[in-house]
């Protein structure tokens, strides 16, 4: 068995590491909710409506832990831009 190239600073992660930084990475809808802050029952709605990144696999939804995060963030921004659209007013111009 040939030897695999080592690079500095960087070590190969056994499989034990590598399954639990998936198991930190993929969520279920308890540990989405709270990643949240809400309940399950919300995630719960909230994906069979299609409205978060998720993905059903058999009767269960999981999520991953980075499209949550992303999906909050462009959440936040709609919203904003939402409320400015509805106001009719954009901070800081003048016209």
């Amino acid at each position: 068995m040939a030897e695999q190239p080592s690079f500095p600073g960087f070590e190969q992660s056994s499989r034990e590491q590598r399954i639990a930084e998936m198991d930190e990475e993929i969520l279920d809808v308890t540990r989405a909710a709270k990643v949240l802050g809400v309940s399950s029952k919300t995630v719960y709605n909230l994906a069979r409506q299609g409205k978060i990144p998720a993905t059903r696999v058999g009767r269960e939804w999981r999520f991953t832990r980075k499209n949550i995060i992303e999906w909050v963030g462009k959440s936040s921004e709609n919203d904003q831009l939402v409320t400015v659209l509805r106001n009719g007013k954009i901070r800081g111009r003048q016209g």
